[in-house]
């Protein structure tokens, strides 16, 4: 939930074209970094629509990870003692 957290906050400051150079703002954008470099490449880097450009990579990684941890957690109550 913590990666999915810090990749939404990630997509949020693109959208508003934050200031990278921020302390903040650059910590959170290269600590997601980690998470989101492995989906570099598998869809075009950015999207326009008039003058919004939205980067997918995030959002490609964003929806692995939240099917990961759906996953993971079906497992873990399958094998749970109740």
């Amino acid at each position: 939930m913590l990666i999915e957290t810090l990749i939404m906050v990630r997509i949020v400051l693109s959208i508003i074209n934050a200031n990278i150079q921020n302390t903040i703002v650059g910590w959170i954008m290269n600590t997601s970094d980690i998470f989101v470099k492995p989906f570099e490449g598998i869809t075009t880097n950015t999207i326009q629509i008039d003058r919004f450009t939205l980067s997918l990579t995030p959002l490609v990684a964003l929806v692995f990870f939240m099917i990961a941890a759906f996953v993971l957690f079906e497992l873990l109550k399958s094998f749970s003692r109740e």
